[in-house]
């Protein structure tokens, strides 16, 4: 689910998109498809929103790394929030939080 929330506490104006839940194999496909539809959008920042995720695997980073790859093309900022501290400590894992800003629930 895409939505333009110039309410969010994070970034002004950011075209959020919000995972439906954990960010699997078997979830990715459908979430590459909306947040790539929603990017066709005009848009001054990128917000993904995990608040409803508790697991993310290697399908899922990539797709978060994808997200955060167009958003550089496009040159926009990106960040994540609503990541559990679990999750956290998985994409510090991946040095995710050197890339962009990664905020927790």
């Amino acid at each position: 689910m895409a939505t333009n929330n110039p309410n969010s506490p994070s970034l002004a104006n950011a075209l959020r998109i919000a995972s439906p839940g954990n960010l699997v194999a078997s979830t990715v496909d459908a979430m590459r498809k909306t947040a790539m539809e929603a990017l066709t959008a005009p848009c001054q920042a990128v917000v993904l929103d995990l608040t409803a995720a508790e697991v993310v695997d290697s399908l899922g980073i990539t797709l978060i790394l994808g997200l955060f790859k167009t958003c550089q093309q496009k040159k926009i900022p990106f960040q994540v929030e609503g990541v559990s501290a679990d999750l956290l400590r998985v994409f510090k894992l991946f040095s995710l939080p050197r890339l962009f800003t990664i905020l927790e629930r």
